[in-house]
């Protein structure tokens, strides 16, 4: 079965470009000790994000309709996201007063929500026939 297709593919590009966005103000606020700053990059981060998972999540269900319960973009979120945070410190882009040990606490929450969210996928996968829902098949 296809999991990796090009909606998902547009959207970790996506993902890229606005997790890039978000660490350079992230990192900029924190420097410079603003907090509108900082808050402002975390809601833009947020909001498009969200609105760029919306646009290719329902693009990818056109595509390709499994009943996936937009695990595969949240598992790519996480991925993109942690592997552009720890690349920030490595080529030492971070502000002086940001830790690495952040980075390492959000992905061990993020990565506990990210089990439950693929716990709830398992069990969704289960009450679906080749990954369409069952409900959608039989109408």
């Amino acid at each position: 079965m296809k999991t990796i297709i090009p909606y998902l593919l547009k959207f970790a590009v996506a993902a890229t470009f606005l997790t890039i966005v978000f660490r350079y103000f992230l990192s900029y606020g924190i420097d410079n000790k603003s907090a509108t700053i900082i808050a402002l990059s975390a809601v833009f981060y947020g909001t498009a994000m969200f609105i760029s998972g919306w646009y290719f999540g329902r693009k990818d269900g056109e595509y390709l309709p499994i009943y996936d319960v937009g695990f595969r973009f949240h598992a790519t979120t996480y991925l993109v996201h942690n592997l552009i945070s720890v690349l920030w410190f490595t080529f030492s882009f971070n502000s002086n007063y940001e830790k690495l040990q952040i980075i390492y606490s959000t992905a061990l929450i993020w990565g506990i929500l990210l089990i439950l969210h693929l716990i709830f996928y398992l069990r969704a996968r289960k009450k679906s026939i080749n990954n369409l829902y069952k409900e959608d098949l039989f109408d």
